[in-house]
């Protein structure tokens, strides 16, 4: 009886990994976009700044967003403001943390700029909007 309930968890589980590899990879290129555009510099011909500019990209959603929709997808809500939130208040500490270790940006320079708070509740609404396309399917 345990080994059916584990198999049909793993078997749920399974069959929604997919959306969030889809939640991710949409959410690493409307960004990279969303950076180049705000940068001033849309090479819109060349498809190497989305590239580069995804692989940072990644490691901050893979480390703080994801786990997060993993909980929020087991009461699905689409559009959820809270949601929304909560993905804001995460992503300030993941730009923040992204850009003093990696780019050794000055701390408290860094929070007394508008790109900083522009580039975090953009990449929570960005991360919100997908997640909510694709995962918070009510039940």
């Amino acid at each position: 009886m345990e080994i059916w309930k584990l198999s049909e968890k793993v078997s749920k589980i399974s069959d929604v990994i997919p959306y969030y590899f889809v939640s991710l990879f949409l959410s690493c290129i409307s960004f990279s976009v969303f950076i180049i555009v705000v940068s001033g510099e849309p090479s819109w011909l060349q498809l190497m700044p989305v590239i580069i500019y995804s692989f940072y990209v990644v490691i901050p959603y893979l480390l703080f967003a994801v786990p997060l929709q993993i909980i929020f997808n087991k009461r699905p809500r689409k559009f959820n403001v809270f949601y929304l939130l909560i993905y804001t208040v995460l992503s300030f500490i993941a730009v923040f943390l992204f850009n003093v270790m990696l780019f050794r940006v000055e701390p408290t320079y860094l929070v007394k700029t508008q790109i900083y708070y522009g580039f975090s509740f953009a990449a929570a609404a960005i991360y919100w909007f997908w997640d909510s396309v694709f995962l918070q399917k009510k039940n």
